[in-house]
């Protein structure tokens, strides 16, 4: 799309200078400006990339990543920031609803919108992100695409991510690199090793201080991500047990510390549910009361289902059939397997009805699409 090389030329300008920007695109045989809902070929973008990297004498991979880093700004600038940072408290989160908000996008605004890593054209072929924690604190962060050689992108973004959103310095390493055959044809898979380190919200970010400035600028950060529900509930709790979080001798940082470690040092905002023994409610409140929800075991064989989509797919109030019978899955592009939903079950998916398998009433009109998560 012309919004992604729009921001390669902004980058080349911005850091070289015009007359670089026109001797490169003159050696691509582009043209200068380009529409930013215009689908390109991706061949374009390739022979930018491949040219940058001759006129400025650097790797590929060094391009990249730094175009991903610019990326990530040049979207910010784009209107996006806000709903980038809704992605996640931290950056687990963040990477774990990509897939989601790439989804959301490409149905709210029909495919002709930005999303993070490319523009969703109707065969939704955006790329796929699977994170892993590890017991040492880093992350396998699982990248799925089908265009080829552009895996470093991925780097400079989630870098850049981590620093702005979450004050935080990552490393990023390759560990696994194959090809899968998908629905679609062959698929990158990559995994990258994300290691992170906490960073002191100073200026100078490469050089620790105990600075008044640091020490101000750490605490209106803190106090930026507690809302004023969570200050209530920590001083009302606090006042129950008769001791007063907000003392007049107590200084306001000292109070937001004394919130943060409220429950054994955790954040406040998190908690240990409680479930109750058995439903309290039959089963027929819940598939009239879910009415699009679909239950099924580990051989795909359905065991429960709404009872909306029963009436719109007659075929699932037959006992023992097979989801992937009925349905196939859009979105991600994996096989219908329950190891592929295994792996991706922190992904949205989109399971549309197979033509052949609906009523006549039906096969004249648009496929039935569900959009939701997988638990299992």
């Amino acid at each position: 799309y012309g919004f992604i090389n729009t921001c390669l030329k902004s980058l080349v300008v911005e850091k070289y200078g015009e007359e670089t920007w026109e001797k490169l695109r003159l050696q691509a045989g582009v043209q200068d400006s380009f529409l930013t809902f215009e689908v390109y070929k991706d061949e374009i973008t390739m022979q930018l990339v491949d040219k940058a990297c001759k006129v400025l004498g650097v790797p590929a991979d060094t391009v990249l990543r730094e175009f991903g880093k610019y990326f990530f700004e040049f979207c910010k600038r784009s209107g996006y920031d806000h709903m980038l940072r809704t992605l996640g408290g931290n950056l687990y989160e963040f990477i774990e609803n990509l897939d989601a908000l790439h989804s959301y996008l490409s149905l709210s605004y029909q495919a002709k919108v930005l999303v993070l890593f490319c523009f969703l054209p109707q065969e939704m072929n955006a790329p796929s992100f699977r994170v892993e924690k590890n017991e040492d604190g880093s992350m396998h962060l699982h990248y799925y695409s089908d265009r080829r050689g552009l895996c470093h992108i991925v780097p400079g973004i989630i870098s850049a991510a981590a620093l702005d959103f979450f004050n935080i310095e990552i490393s990023m390493k390759i560990v696994n690199q194959t090809e899968e055959e998908e629905r679609t044809g062959k698929k990158e898979h990559i995994v990258f090793l994300v290691t992170q380190n906490p960073l002191f919200p100073c200026k100078e970010r490469n050089e620790f201080s105990s600075s008044s400035q640091c020490l101000v600028d750490s605490e209106k950060q803190i106090e930026n991500q507690l809302n004023k529900e969570d200050l209530e509930k920590a001083k009302n709790a606090n006042e129950e047990r008769g001791n007063s979080v907000c003392p007049v001798k107590k200084s306001h940082w000292k109070t937001l510390r004394g919130i943060i470690t409220l429950g054994k040092g955790k954040l406040l905002r998190g908690f240990d549910p409680v479930y109750p023994k058995s439903l309290w409610i039959d089963t027929k409140t819940f598939c009239n009361g879910l009415p699009f929800h679909m239950v099924f075991d580990k051989e795909l064989k359905v065991k429960q289902a709404g009872v909306s989509i029963q009436k719109i797919v007659p075929g699932l109030q037959t006992m023992g059939i097979c989801l992937d019978q009925y349905f196939r899955i859009v979105h991600p592009e994996v096989p219908f397997t329950i190891s592929s939903i295994q792996k991706f079950i922190n992904s949205q998916f989109v399971f549309q009805t197979r033509r052949e398998m609906m009523p006549e009433s039906w096969k004249e009109r648009p496929m039935l699409e569900l959009r939701g998560t997988s638990l299992f």
